[in-house]
């Protein structure tokens, strides 16, 4: 059996994501929590605030695909999350904060 990647669509509350999320660009990572840069993928705990990565976006999958199966196998327990759709949540939660005031 060949195991591929496939998405997996679950509920998750993109305020609890954020604070614990590595997002991935072409050559480095940033901190979702408090914005440091230049961080590694293989960081564990953002060397500036701290905080744990549980979650890991790449802003252009389709050019990291060998880093994500390393991710998985060497971190199973971190979860991948949809860049794209994780920026589209935290808009509309941003939104709906702005309109509540």
């Amino acid at each position: 059996m060949i195991e591929k990647l496939v998405r997996i669509y679950a509920k998750y509350d993109v305020a609890k994501i954020a604070p614990h999320l590595l997002i991935y660009g072409d050559l480095s990572g940033a901190c979702g929590h408090c914005q440091a840069t230049d961080i590694k993928l293989d960081t564990k705990d953002c060397p500036q605030c701290g905080n744990a990565f549980r979650y890991v976006a790449f802003r252009n999958v389709k050019s990291h695909i060998p880093k994500i199966y390393k991710l998985i196998k060497e971190r199973p327990e971190v979860i991948i999350v949809d860049f794209d759709d994780f920026k589209r949540e935290t808009g509309a939660a941003k939104a709906q904060e702005f309109f509540k005031s």
